[in-house]
């Protein structure tokens, strides 16, 4: 089976809209479309190319024949949409022809939605700082939560581990965006795309699957039905009106000059109108719970009940 330029896979660093381009996909008759479907197998390879760890492809490769031959048997082309994927991106090109969709989102929603999954909770334990950190306990059973969290080496690893967590996570999205940049700038230009997912609308999704080799056939009430439906969990978690200074602070120094080169706000001071103004629509709408009385306010009204029948009891009426 011919394989060759019947691959495109969509990348970056998570949290950054690849699961809504999977799901779109999905709904293409012509398209087999997967997102993260074997995280050990593409975590580990982004572990060793992140720390240029000397082990060979084939292994990996071999996987993934294996998986867009399964693919092709019942569609005409396969697509992934996979943040592991991120730092294979020569070899997929070399071995399939395939090409890429690099995913952005501004970077308070990644790492607020990052922070939230528990990313960089408790800091790294390394003895020797040159070296690839060895395994790292995260919160999860599952080795490629390890493989997938990044850090730095050599002697910027002691300042990263003293960060907080919004402070890693900003060093992650902009080390990670880079690396891929730097990856993507090796590669053919008719290879790759840029896409801000806060920019894709309908008109740009037929260019792009125009680009990665397929005639789309999603009508535009479909496309906006799953943009609508996108889960609304952004306000559930600790967005950055609720950061410290010291949060603020490390976020705006790491994100800065990428954010801007990839033209993205990232002065907390300018976004957290937006953000509030953002959050009370939201409510109004009722695509989030408005908050509760307090457990307080109940607590008192039960002990002032409980008072009032105290004294009840006590009132002689013979």
């Amino acid at each position: 089976m011919d394989i060759a330029n019947k691959t495109g896979f969509a990348i970056g660093t998570g949290r950054c809209g690849t699961l809504f381009i999977h799901k779109l996909i999905s709904m293409e008759p012509c398209a087999a479309s997967s997102h993260e479907r074997n995280p050990e197998n593409e975590a580990f390879h982004r572990y060793c190319k992140w720390n240029s760890l000397p082990v060979d492809d084939e292994g990996f490769l071999a996987t993934k024949a294996g998986e867009i031959r399964s693919d092709l048997e019942n569609h005409a082309f396969s697509f992934e949409a996979s943040p592991y994927l991120s730092l294979s991106l020569r070899e997929l090109h070399d071995c399939f022809g395939s090409r890429f969709l690099f995913v952005t989102r501004r970077p308070d929603r990644v790492v607020s939605s990052f922070v939230h999954k528990g990313f960089y909770r408790q800091p790294y334990v390394v003895g020797n700082t040159d070296l690839a950190a060895g395994y790292q306990v995260q919160g999860r059973n599952a080795i490629h939560a390890f493989f997938a969290r990044i850090a730095p080496r050599g002697e910027y690893f002691d300042v990263w581990n003293t960060m907080t967590q919004v402070g890693k996570v900003a060093w992650f999205w902009k080390a990670f965006n880079q690396r891929i940049l730097d990856l993507l700038a090796d590669l053919p230009d008719e290879s790759y795309r840029v896409v801000k997912i806060e920019d894709l609308d309908y008109n740009k999704y037929i260019e792009l699957s125009g680009f990665l080799g397929f005639q789309a056939s999603v009508s535009e009430s479909q496309f906006t039905a799953l943009q609508q439906n996108r889960p609304h969990a952004f306000w559930q978690k600790r967005n950055l009106d609720q950061w410290s200074p010291r949060e603020i602070e490390e976020f705006q120094n790491q994100v800065g000059g990428l954010a801007g080169q990839l033209g993205y706000d990232y002065r907390v001071a300018g976004l957290m109108e937006g953000i509030r103004e953002e959050k009370a629509q939201a409510e109004r709408q009722g695509l989030v719970e408005l908050k509760k009385q307090s457990v307080r306010f109940w607590r008192l009204r039960r002990l002032s009940a409980q008072w009032l029948r105290d004294i009840a009891k006590g009132i002689d009426v013979s």
